[in-house]
């Protein structure tokens, strides 16, 4: 009596455990990373042109203060290692190298 009682628990308990009981999905994270530009005292008016990889180029409409980065619109990019130029008037501002993993963001601080 007890060993059967004790098979129908088991076979109750380890029936779930199949080979479709797991999934691999990424849980919908899209292959992207982002860059932020903002700044810390100066004002740069719209024109501000961040260059990735030498091939990328993307203008900003508004650079933020720190304070306010929630306003600031991101850039997306691939994650992974990427040259990034940030440039004004045709002067380079900032010059990085960084490696951005997937769904982060990248606060490139301009003086």
């Amino acid at each position: 009596m007890k060993q059967l009682f004790f098979a129908i628990i088991a076979v109750l308990c380890f029936s779930g455990c199949g080979k479709h009981m797991y999934s691999t999905m990424s849980s919908g994270k899209d292959d992207q990373s982002f860059i932020i530009v903002l700044r810390q005292d100066q004002t740069y008016p719209s024109g501000v042109t961040i260059v990735v990889d030498d091939k990328d180029h993307f203008t900003v409409d508004k650079v933020f203060k720190m304070k306010f980065q929630r306003k600031a619109r991101p850039i997306v990019i691939t994650p992974g290692k990427h040259s990034i130029k940030v440039l004004f008037d045709g002067k380079e501002l900032r010059r990085e190298e960084i490696f951005i993993g997937l769904q982060e963001t990248k606060k490139i601080v301009l003086p």
